[in-house]
């Protein structure tokens, strides 16, 4: 489950994750933890004015009580690829971060530095190894949990960085439901198909729905994670529209909120 921050309750953080001193995270929600905008929208896209979204991050930045400059964020575009970052990306004058090509998984060990995914139905997807103090998140659309990228992450923590897989932590964040993620009968079978088995395709009389949470949760037990190392957040954002942004529940004229993740210095 999530936990608001004690001072911030616009933001939100694992249970499992908030002792490790390490590590710095959050969720943001639609508020705004410095309570200067209504709407807190982290949605940017080439050649859009970057000034607002650049303070709405610094913003969190105070929360988290990170370097914004440190910050650095990918242009998802639902596939596979994962990005190691050993060294900062170069700030781009026209972004509101540090942005670290096209892919959707982003691992760093550099102290001091943060990583950003922004969703609005996607699955978040913070991984954390206290012993090695190497972080990473993950953009888990349907097409990336199909394509395993959460284990695909995993994988690469431990080659790239030397990692052992029952070190790792978990959380799963907010992202559409079961209750809400009515799918057509080719994207079904895709994952009544795939490694996760049956367990995320529930069908019904409105049509076959997919548990993109669980099918990810089950990815990274499938890569060795520890049953216990793993959280859920057990939000639905099509639910909870007070709460988060929702693509599907808003008919597409949404925003997005993000997964913060951060090695303290």
């Amino acid at each position: 489950m999530l936990s608001e921050f004690r001072d911030n309750p616009s933001l939100l953080h694992f249970d499992l994750l908030r002792s490790c001193a390490g590590l710095a995270h959050a969720v943001s929600t639609r508020m705004d933890p410095s309570e200067t905008e209504i709407m807190f929208d982290l949605a940017w896209a080439p050649g859009e004015a970057p000034e607002p979204v650049r303070c709405r991050l610094r913003a969190v930045a105070a929360a988290l009580k990170v370097d914004p400059d440190h910050m650095c964020c990918a242009r998802q575009v639902h596939g596979i690829r994962v990005q190691c970052i050993d060294d900062l990306p170069r700030a781009e004058s026209g972004a509101p971060c540090r942005v670290c090509g096209e892919c959707d998984a982003l691992i760093t060990d550099l102290p001091g530095s943060t990583l950003l995914i922004r969703v609005a139905d996607c699955v978040p997807i913070v991984l954390y190894d206290p012993v090695l103090r190497v972080v990473a998140v993950v953009h888990a659309g349907w097409k990336g949990t199909l394509a395993d990228i959460a284990g695909a992450t995993v994988a690469r923590m431990c080659t790239h960085y030397g990692c052992r897989v029952r070190d790792i932590l978990a959380g799963i964040g907010p992202s559409i439901g079961p209750c809400c993620f009515e799918v057509g009968s080719g994207v079904a079978e895709q994952f009544r198909s795939a490694s996760f088995g049956r367990s995320c395709v529930r069908t019904g009389q409105a049509g076959a729905r997919i548990d993109l949470p669980q099918a990810n949760r089950t990815a990274l037990l499938r890569s060795g994670l520890l049953q216990h190392n793993v959280e859920t957040s057990g939000y639905c954002t099509a639910c909870r529209l007070d709460i988060f942004f929702s693509h599907r529940g808003e008919k597409g004229k949404t925003g997005r909120f993000g997964l913060f993740a951060g090695l303290r210095s």
